[in-house]
């Protein structure tokens, strides 16, 4: 089987390359992004470049299947270019029609979403709930308008499957999540407070794996069992945080995305201060999906230990 990645250079890339190079189904890999892809292997072909490009349609017309995972998730990367919505939304709608043009009729299409999708909620979510992304929290709706051009193709007859993770966390994932959790302080939030949940970075890996090879479709919710405040997980980082005014909090997120260039759209502090939960009952069902990190202290002990022991050069990086 041909299958073609987009977004491969990304924190989840850096988990799936390798996991799908030890595939022995898969004969050819093709990986794509923006930025140079670091694995090499004799069954991997890498691709740079936007992935509104025409010169990727025809590596898409050779695939199988495709994984899509192209998609601006911290603006902040844009650098000077952060500020111009046109270009993200671009890359993320503009990117997925593009991929959704170009697929062979029967070739099948695993798309990376988001648990933001839903917006918030307390109760456990199924995949029925209504797409309702919170207003003006951009990546959420950029998530949800992609999710309903891939859910017409699907009308239409494409093989597709629609992977919900929740916040995703593990030794690669997004610097700005982790360098959050590190902070000593949170938004003190009336009680009791929101709680959300995690997933690691391997176990959605291993998700979009076995979601090639499944005839599965429609979408599919990716979270830890249990539910924790952000308050929780920070204590669980460091033992002891400081509550301070949220908005205080989000004036300096507001204040660093905008004039120093750091972080995502100050919306995601939003998405922080409420709850979502989400049931994922589906993906072990149609999936047969086992997270090999069960439990939200599971996945927070392996991001944090990993991460301190390669910065302190005790094993090598992966």
């Amino acid at each position: 089987m041909r299958v073609l990645v987009t977004g491969a250079a990304g924190c989840l890339g850096r988990v799936l390359i390798p996991e799908l190079l030890r595939d022995p189904r898969i004969t050819q890999l093709i990986a794509h992004d923006r930025r140079p892809v670091a694995d090499r292997d004799s069954h991997l072909q890498i691709l740079t470049g936007d992935v509104r490009d025409r010169a990727l349609r025809t590596a898409i017309k050779t695939a199988d299947a495709v994984v899509h995972m192209a998609f601006v998730v911290i603006e902040g990367h844009l650098r000077r270019d952060r500020h111009d919505r046109r270009l993200a939304h671009g890359i993320n709608i503009d990117g997925t029609r593009a991929v959704l043009d170009a697929l062979n009729p029967g070739a099948r299409l695993i798309q990376l979403s988001s648990a933001s999708v839903y917006g918030t909620s307390a109760r456990a979510l199924t995949e029925s709930a209504p797409l309702a992304p919170l207003p003006g929290f951009r990546y959420a709706e950029d998530k949800a308008q992609a999710e309903e051009l891939v859910m017409a193709a699907e009308r239409g007859g494409l093989s597709a499957l629609r992977l919900r993770p929740h916040i995703i966390l593990g030794p690669h994932a997004q610097p700005f999540l982790r360098g959050t959790l590190r902070l000593p302080f949170y938004p003190k939030l009336p009680e009791p407070a929101p709680l959300l949940q995690i997933v690691h970075e391997h176990d959605v890996a291993a998700a979009i794996a076995a979601a090639i090879f499944s005839e599965a479709t429609g979408a599919l919710n990716l979270a830890c069992a249990d539910a924790l405040s952000f308050q929780a997980m920070q204590k669980c980082v460091h033992g002891f945080a400081i509550g301070i005014d949220p908005k205080l909090a989000r004036l300096a997120a507001k204040w660093a995305f905008r004039y120093a260039g750091i972080g995502p759209d100050p919306a995601w502090t939003a998405g922080l201060d409420r709850p979502l939960i989400l049931d994922t009952t589906r993906a072990r069902v149609l999936l047969g999906w086992r997270p090999r990190f069960a439990r939200t202290t599971d996945v927070l002990v392996d991001t944090f230990a990993r991460v301190r022991r390669r910065q302190s050069h005790l094993i090598p990086p992966n």
